[in-house]
């Protein structure tokens, strides 16, 4: 697996991709302040997001909202690609919770390559892990990117 950071731009075509390509991102902590600004921002307020007194008993503590984790993975592991835009994700599951001060790499993994209906795009399809440092999958999902191809 290689090592990649978000620094830089790629700048690669579609036929440039390879099915089984991973790649592993530098770690991130997810704070007490990243959930509260992103309550905030989100204007999702659940007491699971932001009230110890409920969040305890059940998470032992405050846990980052499931959207929160995704955006911190995908941030992560963007590919600053001039030819690639995103064009959707799919199958996001958060499969465990994660509290305030808890760590998260992420790996992304090529898995498929199809052509688009235009015919100078191709699609490319990553897969996003998001894992705590426990080892545990705290979110997965399909990154489709549109690609485009060589002229």
């Amino acid at each position: 697996m290689s090592t990649a950071t978000t620094s830089g731009t790629t700048d690669r075509f579609f036929e440039e991709y390879r099915v089984g390509e991973q790649h592993e991102f530098p770690e991130r902590v997810i704070t007490a302040m990243d959930i509260a600004e992103f309550a905030e921002l989100s204007g999702d307020h659940h007491p699971a997001h932001t009230d110890d007194d409920f969040a305890g008993p059940l998470f032992g503590g405050r846990i980052a909202h499931g959207v929160l984790t995704f955006a911190v993975v995908v941030g992560m592991t963007v590919e600053l690609n001039g030819h690639a835009v995103a064009y959707g994700y799919d199958r996001i599951r958060f499969p465990s919770t994660v509290l305030a001060g808890e760590r998260i790499t992420a790996t992304s993994e090529v898995i498929e390559l199809r052509d688009h209906k235009r015919p100078g795009i191709g699609l490319v399809t990553k897969r996003y892990v998001g894992t705590k440092s426990d080892g545990s999958v705290a979110v997965v999902c399909e990154h489709i990117l549109a690609v485009q191809k060589r002229p």
